[in-house]
């Protein structure tokens, strides 16, 4: 079975997209890969974190983009036990093993969205060492890393876009509540790499197990917990 650690492999004192919660899962001999998030700062330096804000995820508040690395770096991503520092996208690839696949997941910045993809690739290319895979659910974003990277490059599926299923991709990230045995079926006989998010628990893989039959030892899994 190929898992995927959602956001890094996160525990009590690595908290998610930290290089601490990242690096665990690139050392974890049951993981086949770690998927990360990736926006842009003020100063147009990529930075791993999921969301706009970064209000859940610190003991700071404010938009990621209205804010530089430098201030970004002031806040504690970690806990008081173990405090942690956001990273740059540099950061995590200098530390990564090219044994272990890396998953870029490169969020909407609007009208930058052509920025982060160029800075994204810009990045990647001084590490041709590494096994990394670039997705997103943005149709601008995927076109422009098609034209120009060398990478395997993917749509993110949930229920409001299936129609990105019709894009020409190396590979698919398709939602729990989407995806099914047919779907699959036909991706994989037309080559495709297929990953579904995000499973939070041995329940949801267990159904999942169940919706896809034979065709679950096929795909990669994208977790937040170890089978």
């Amino acid at each position: 079975m190929k898992i995927v650690a959602h956001r890094g492999l996160q525990s009590k004192h690595s908290h998610e997209n930290t290089l601490e919660a990242i690096l665990l899962g690139d050392m974890n001999k049951h993981i086949t890969g770690v998927e990360i998030d990736v926006r842009l700062t003020k100063d147009n330096r990529v930075v791993v974190i999921h969301d706009e804000n970064i209000d859940r995820v610190s003991d700071g508040k404010g938009k990621v983009c209205d804010m530089s690395l430098k201030r970004l770096k002031t806040f504690n991503y970690g806990n008081k036990v173990k405090p942690s520092t956001i990273s740059t996208l540099e950061e995590v690839l200098d530390r990564f093993s090219p044994n272990t696949l890396l998953i870029i997941e490169i969020k909407n910045e609007y009208d930058k969205n052509n920025i982060i993809a160029s800075k994204v690739l810009q990045i990647v290319n001084n590490y041709p060492n590494l096994n990394i895979w670039l997705k997103s659910f943005e149709p601008d974003i995927i076109m422009y890393l098609k034209r120009y990277s060398s990478n395997k490059v993917g749509a993110l599926i949930n229920k409001s876009n299936q129609e990105l299923l019709n894009m020409d991709v190396d590979f698919y990230s398709i939602s729990k509540d989407v995806i099914t045995e047919d779907m699959v079926s036909k991706l994989l006989t037309n080559g495709k790499d297929i990953m579904v998010w995000n499973i939070k628990s041995k329940d949801e893989f267990h159904k999942l197990s169940a919706t896809l039959n034979n065709n679950i030892q096929d795909i990669y899994i994208i977790s937040d917990i170890l089978f």
